[in-house]
């Protein structure tokens, strides 16, 4: 259960609910995140690619004035734009995802995927674009299921705390009979618990987070991690094996930006984390790289084969090499206005000088 402090002068969590400090949400994350291993705060789409869409978007650049070049630059678009056949090709893929075909999906559910990606690329290219936009709505298809679990744990947080006030309140009539009154929800029925209201509070919150881990979705059924968040996660979180285990177990993982830079052990932690979801029969994995397979070995032939066999048994490829930086290109054609603008006035400038000599 949720650990709570002892030491003389130190507010307890009840004391900072009771004050205003801490409000139910934060103590429904609090309790949360205990049951999920610390991981809970990857099981959301980062903000940044919130706006990210499975769709794509035609736009003539050589068109576009330096003004709308600049909102594209402040605001980037939430589809590709001019889309090369792999982004097109990644888009398919996880529309067909989405919709639960038996090609990709085990019993036609979206949420249990019998294959994931590789898509592997520049850094611009749209590989993380892609991902998190279908991230994105795969998040909604889980909210959905979790919506009942979420509705009960405000339920029973509520009610056992409801319960601790009518026992605090309750507490010095009840001492004087040498026990404690147990509470329901139509008052006091009795004394029957040697529990302090305190300690019930927090024996009913173990009880729910036990009920958490039974339950047949998971808010970590979902894990989107960074790479180098993951290399951390393993081999530095005080809760590495819960960790491992919630990574394995997830219905649906998203590591982003896999560089390991050759380091043996971080491709090590890849290729066992790729192999155990592989053994569990957990398809869903979901990796993006600036590395093809032969070069994420490190250069280890051996762990090359190992990884290339390894994905090609369970993830798609697909190479974004030849896709367009569209930031890069917004930038060089805002470039080129500048200088066209540059050398109209170096034109003009020299025309200037003519009239004058001429005078």
């Amino acid at each position: 259960m949720p650990d709570e402090p002892t030491s003389p002068g130190i507010p307890s969590v009840l004391d900072r609910i009771e004050a205003g400090l801490l409000s139910r949400e934060q103590f429904e994350s609090e309790v949360t995140n205990q049951v999920y291993s610390g991981l809970h705060r990857y099981c959301e789409i980062p903000d940044g690619y919130q706006h990210c869409d499975l769709a794509t978007r035609v736009l003539a650049l050589d068109s576009l004035s330096d003004e709308d070049l600049r909102a594209l630059l402040r605001s980037p678009p939430a589809e590709i734009i001019n889309p090369h056949p792999s982004h097109i090709k990644a888009i398919e893929l996880f529309s067909l995802l989405l919709s639960g075909e038996a090609i990709v999906c085990e019993g036609g559910d979206p949420l249990n995927p019998n294959v994931g990606a590789y898509l592997y690329g520049p850094p611009g290219s749209g590989k993380t674009h892609v991902m998190a936009a279908y991230g994105r709505q795969v998040k909604e298809l889980l909210d959905d299921k979790l919506e009942h679990v979420k509705r009960l744990m405000g339920d029973v947080i509520g009610t056992a705390y409801a319960k601790y006030n009518k026992r605090q309140a309750s507490e010095s009539e009840a001492n004087s009979g040498g026990g404690y009154f147990r509470t329901s929800d139509d008052g006091i029925e009795g004394i029957t618990s040697d529990l302090s209201p305190t300690d019930e509070f927090w024996a009913t919150i173990g009880q729910f987070q036990d009920r958490l881990k039974s339950h047949a979705y998971q808010p970590t059924d979902l894990i989107y991690i960074g790479f180098k968040e993951l290399i951390e996660v393993c081999k530095y979180s005080t809760d590495r094996h819960n960790a491992m285990h919630a990574l394995e177990n997830a219905r649906i993982v998203f590591i982003d930006d896999v560089h390991p830079q050759g380091d043996l052990e971080q491709i090590q932690i890849v290729l066992h984390l790729l192999e155990r979801r592989y053994e569990m029969g957990r398809g869903g994995t979901f990796l993006t790289t600036n590395l093809n397979t032969n070069k994420l070995g490190g250069g280890d032939e051996m762990l090359a084969k190992r990884l290339i066999s390894r994905c090609a048994e369970t993830l798609v490829t697909i190479d974004f090499s030849d896709c367009e930086d569209w930031r890069r290109a917004v930038k060089s054609k805002r470039v080129k206005l500048i200088e066209a603008e540059l050398d109209r006035r170096v034109e003009h400038h020299r025309h200037r000088e003519d009239d004058t000599e001429l005078d």
